[in-house]
């Protein structure tokens, strides 16, 4: 029976050295008004990089999320299967911080997921499915807004003060000419 319980006590010690300890995971800032992302391990490794948040009408919602599942190689359902490589979905939404091969990070454009450039995309991917994540996305565009007003305080030029570009109207569809009559018409 001792040996049973020296057995049971060592297995006990090796599950516990094992298991990550509460609250040791990858804490993940998401600041959208500067389209960063901050990602901090149990050891302290510190990552910062460019990222591509939800453009107008597509925001990516601000707030703190857990991890609700992982996919390597996930392709979306409602974008043309549009490949989502690295997701690490958030929001019941089914939005997700995954990989992207499209230009333009550092700026909104997707349709509220947060895209990273692929490489960091597979740093993060790796980091979460070892210690697990939590989630934080702050700013948005009530930040942004007023980080762009204070530069107009500041002496940049006011949006109303811009020419607008207008565009050339179309010229009116006109029918083709091919002659005046049937005076050119010959059968033969």
């Amino acid at each position: 029976m001792a040996s049973f319980q020296r057995l049971f006590v060592a297995l006990a010690a090796a599950v516990f050295v094992t298991v990550a300890p509460a609250g040791a995971a990858v804490r993940v800032r998401i600041d959208l008004a500067a389209q960063r992302l901050e990602a901090v391990t149990p050891e302290g490794e510190t990552v910062r990089w460019s990222i591509s948040s939800g453009r107008r009408g597509y925001e990516t919602p601000a707030g703190t999320y857990s991890v609700m599942r992982m996919e390597a190689d996930h392709h979306s359902d409602e974008y043309d299967q549009a490949p989502m490589p690295y997701a690490i979905f958030f929001s019941p939404r089914g939005l997700a911080i995954h990989g992207s091969y499209e230009r333009g990070l550092g700026r909104p454009l997707s349709h509220g997921c947060v895209r990273l450039a692929v490489p960091n995309a597979r740093q993060l991917f790796g980091w979460v499915e070892k210690h697990g994540a939590t989630i934080e996305i702050t700013g948005g565009a009530r930040r942004a807004a007023g980080r762009q007003e204070a530069e107009r305080q500041e002496g940049g030029r006011q949006a109303a003060e811009r020419p607008r570009m207008t565009r050339r109207p179309r010229p009116a569809y006109e029918e083709p000419y091919f002659g005046s009559g049937m005076e050119s018409f010959s059968p033969y």
